[in-house]
């Protein structure tokens, strides 16, 4: 991959957060409104099909439509325009979360509870959007991003539309395979009830473990989502698997007339304990050589995401595969929940899981004033982000105690990075 541009228009870039078939994303600083973005360079091939001018048009009428959308569940769409090479961009706000591809577990499935949760957050974000015109096309777990272990939002609406417009001729399919639905296979038009066939699919992957639809050929995959239904999930509830089916109906006619409709059926079918649940994962599976069951680990991941957030699974793991035993990485977990009472309660609810852990946890002391300015830990934090997580800002907190320069700092945060490319990347301070 080709080196960033130092600026896109008048943002500045700060690195790359992504990168795929219609484009790169980078992270990038606006200077007008003193603001961290992220941003979304469309690739000057896929232009190569269609005249400049007339698709630049096009541009800014679907970022106009998408720009609409402001709901909680929708990640903003802030500003369009073009680069110096004339190549179009989309700026968008730059949200700390993890992608709920990175989340899901093969295998493992959701809690009902914590499955509804997420997706009726993303039918609301729909429902914003469909009511304005918009659709979004290309519904899947990698555009469904999870905030601090409860809230959701949506990303990419509009960018699919923007791929339709002229980067495609017609009668080909624009969606992501798996999640499409069977009008998308076809190459028809796609409307509101076509994102709620992917919803369903996603929900579909949150409750069983596995795809509603595989095959080992697209041709095949194009098959199954126009003439079969997914298998039925052992155990669901009746209630549930009506919406299910419903959602999946191969005629849009005979799916739910909105979004809003779809969400208050799921609603219905497994009511929340509360407006905000959390959202807690599945548990992970612990590496190789540390005795731990699942239930156990269920347990801990559990307890941990209500006190740090999606990232609880990877500090589960990590912790695991670092620690001498199970009470040590128990113990090292427990010492990076910075709040004294989600350490307290995250002690509570293990203490009779692992001997020795709790009495092993000393009291939280007032921490001494740290050596680097506070602006430098915020941003080392956002570099830290990028790697580790909503968990950085905990993580360069404690850190900076005993740091007595940036680079002591940086080399004490560095250890939490396993991909050695990065590291040296966050150690350069890029």
């Amino acid at each position: 991959m080709t080196s960033p541009p130092a600026s896109i228009g008048r943002y500045r870039v700060q690195g790359v957060l992504g990168q795929g078939a219609m484009g790169v994303v980078y992270r990038a600083h606006d200077p007008a409104i003193d603001r961290t973005v992220a941003i979304k360079l469309i690739r000057a091939d896929l232009l190569a099909t269609a005249e400049r001018t007339e698709y630049l048009q096009r541009f800014q009428h679907e970022a106009q439509a998408a720009g609409r959308c402001s709901h909680p569940n929708i990640v903003a769409l802030h500003d369009m325009g073009a680069d110096a090479d004339g190549n179009p961009f989309l700026v968008m706000e730059y949200v700390e979360a993890t992608s709920l591809d990175r989340l899901l577990n093969p295998g493992a499935p959701y809690p009902v509870a914590a499955a509804v949760a997420i997706v009726v957050q993303v039918l609301d974000a729909l429902d914003c959007a469909h009511r304005l015109g918009v659709v979004h096309r290309d519904i899947k777990p990698a555009n469904i991003l999870v905030l601090d272990g409860q809230r959701v939002k949506v990303a990419d609406f509009g960018v699919a539309r923007l791929a339709a417009s002229d980067l495609t001729q017609a009668g080909v399919m624009v969606g992501t395979p798996s999640y499409m639905s069977p009008e998308q296979c076809l190459g028809d038009e796609a409307g509101p009830q076509s994102d709620l066939f992917s919803v369903a699919s996603v929900l579909f992957e949150l409750l069983s473990g596995t795809r509603a639809f595989a095959a080992s050929s697209l041709a095949r995959l194009s098959l199954k989502l126009a003439q079969e239904s997914p298998p039925p999930i052992p155990g669901l509830p009746p209630a549930l698997r009506a919406v299910l089916d419903r959602a999946h109906a191969k005629q849009p006619g005979a799916r739910f007339a909105s979004a809003a409709a779809m969400a208050q059926a799921l609603r219905a079918a497994v009511p929340s304990d509360g407006p905000a649940a959390t959202v807690v994962l599945p548990s992970a599976a612990p590496p190789a050589g540390v005795l731990l069951d699942a239930a156990t680990a269920r347990l801990i991941e559990s307890a941990l995401s209500r006190a740090v957030g999606p990232i609880a699974r990877h500090l589960l793991q990590r912790a695991l595969a670092q620690a001498a035993s199970a009470e040590a990485a128990v113990r090292a977990l427990a010492e990076g929940i910075e709040d004294p009472a989600q350490r307290e309660a995250f002690l509570r609810a293990t203490a009779g899981t692992l001997s020795g852990v709790a009495s092993a946890i000393k009291p939280a002391a007032v921490a001494p004033a740290s050596a680097i300015p506070p602006a430098t830990c915020d941003r080392i934090a956002r570099e830290l982000g990028r790697h580790l997580g909503p968990i950085a800002p905990v993580l360069v907190r404690r850190a900076a105690v005993g740091a007595a320069s940036v680079a002591q700092l940086r080399a004490a945060l560095a250890a939490h990075i396993t991909d050695e490319a990065d590291r040296r990347a966050f150690l350069a301070g890029r």
